[in-house]
């Protein structure tokens, strides 16, 4: 065996101090990025955030707008309850002068608008029941008519568009007990809107709008359906500029057996035009665009509540109301029309129940025999 000198060891001795604190640094050391790797990073980083933000967007209102659509569809549904318990599908109420009232039933005689008439069927029977027997016209409403007016059901809303709360009253003096509220006697924090509206059909004359100064009669009160003579305006004659076409409107009681166009061929409730100032508070529009939400979802046939296809007589000519997508500034006749917060297309339910969604590019004579129930049109939206 060779033998190592004393010189060759030391060497070979300081040479393995010299590998262990190679070994030893190397261990210390971490790997790092140097600036501009880091930079390279974070901007490949904004890169994809800028690709994927619009995919994310669209898949969030993608889900919004399925529910949305189950919105429609509860809202149907609760409008095929009310066909089986009463024979006939929601009325449309009288006009925007009248709330619904809990002590005047169902159908015509029911001064309040679809929206109300569902409450029974849509699980907010309580606040309805509750108030039973209090007087709307009192000096003062009880606190439970307060409460049922300021009843927010979830499924009046489009997540799309708002959540469900009670917004900004405008004070238009149409509510018979609106004076009292203005006049601070009752304080009420909002009132409750909603996001749908029924079909009128393609109605010449709808909701309130004045055609020559004619308008559906309605009794100045209560009392003047006693003392007074009863003129209600009849909107079953073909030939009248009264005639009602859709399925819910003035006064309306309407039987699946008149719907003659098949159920699944006519419109019954789907998402009205807004725009979209006027999500949040109203007041915040100027102009004709206020007219389609500045009243309360409880009120009768008003254009808050209903929408047509057409007007093909309007004295500004003869108006075709394409749904569109919510646009800010937009007034009539978008304002009457249907329309949504949704790209591409709205939710529209059938009278039979079914929830489809409706291109706004659909054919204008395809929309309007879709809101007919009677004119012997039939059409696919496929």
């Amino acid at each position: 065996m060779k033998r190592f000198g004393s010189r060759q060891l030391r060497s070979f001795r300081h040479l393995c101090a010299l590998s262990s604190n190679a070994i030893t640094e190397c261990k210390r050391r971490k790997p790092a990025f140097t600036l501009v790797e880091l930079l390279v990073v974070i901007a490949i980083i904004g890169i994809l955030v800028q690709l994927l933000l619009p995919a994310v967007q669209a898949a969030r209102e993608r889900a919004r707008k399925v529910d949305c659509a189950n919105h429609i569809r509860q809202l149907s549904i609760a409008s095929l309850l009310h066909v089986d318990a009463h024979g006939y599908f929601p009325a449309g109420g009288w006009s925007g002068n009248f709330v619904g009232d809990p002590n005047r039933g169902y159908g015509r005689n029911q001064p309040g608008g679809w929206p109300f008439s569902v409450l029974s069927y849509v699980g907010e029977s309580t606040a309805r029941d509750s108030a039973f027997g209090s007087s709307l016209t009192a000096a003062v409403l009880s606190p439970s008519l307060a409460d049922l007016y300021q009843t927010t059901p979830t499924i009046f809303h489009c997540p799309s568009r708002r959540v469900a709360k009670l917004y900004p009253f405008v004070s238009s003096g149409s509510w018979r007990w609106a004076p009292r509220v203005a006049k601070g006697v009752l304080t009420l924090p909002g009132t409750t809107k909603i996001d749908y509206a029924a079909n009128s059909g393609d109605a010449i004359h709808h909701a309130a709008n004045t055609l020559g100064g004619e308008n559906m009669w309605t009794p100045e009160s209560y009392q003047a359906l006693v003392s007074g003579p009863k003129k209600w305006t009849d909107t079953s004659d073909p030939n009248s500029i009264f005639f009602q076409s859709g399925v819910i409107f003035y006064r309306s009681e309407m039987r699946p057996a008149q719907i003659s166009d098949g159920l699944s061929n006519t419109y019954l409730i789907g998402e009205k035009f807004m725009d979209p100032n006027g999500y949040e508070d109203i007041n915040a529009i100027n102009g004709m665009g206020i007219m389609g939400d500045n009243e309360s979802a409880w009120v009768g046939y008003e254009w808050d509540n209903h929408r047509v296809a057409w007007q093909p007589n309007s004295l500004s000519g003869a108006f075709d109301y394409q749904p569109q997508q919510d646009q800010i500034g937009v007034g009539g006749p978008a304002v009457w029309a249907f329309g949504s917060a949704h790209p591409g297309s709205l939710n529209m339910s059938f009278c039979d129940g079914s929830v489809r969604a409706v291109s706004y590019d659909i054919e204008r004579k395809v929309h309007r025999w879709l809101a007919n129930r009677l004119d012997g049109e039939t059409a696919s939206l496929e």
